[in-house]
């Protein structure tokens, strides 16, 4: 708890495992709006091309964030390529019930998790 007077001026997260190559992705329908229509946070562990550890949460899409464990289990001991993100992409969306006006959003949640996982797979 702060005290009066106290500011916080810095907040160090170390990168380790899965989020020393991660990527947030969040998707708007105008850059005015704050608020995402889709959003996606993906970090991955990547060991001589393959991809050893992989976290997936998507935001925007449902009632609350959740995490897109299908889509993990689809990456782990893969090759940290287009192919493999693509597949991740699949079971992300795999069984979604999107209501009448949102149908859109599962195709916007399966290009955004594949965006997302390229932008973690390409940093060094």
């Amino acid at each position: 708890m702060l005290e009066p007077g106290e500011l916080i001026v810095a907040v160090e997260v170390p990168a380790s495992g899965a989020a020393a190559r991660s990527h947030y992705l969040k998707v708007r329908d105008r850059a005015s709006f704050e608020f995402a229509l889709v959003s996606v946070a993906a970090g991955l562990e990547v060991e001589g091309g393959r991809i050893r550890a992989a976290r997936l949460a998507a935001g925007g899409v449902g009632t609350k964030p959740w995490r897109l464990a299908r889509a993990e289990e689809a990456l782990i001991d893969h090759p940290a390529s287009a192919e493999s993100y693509e597949a991740a992409a699949e079971r992300a969306v795999e069984g979604a019930r999107p209501l009448a006006m949102n149908g859109f959003k599962v195709e916007l949640l399966r290009r955004a998790v594949r965006r997302a996982l390229a932008t973690a797979g390409e940093l060094r």
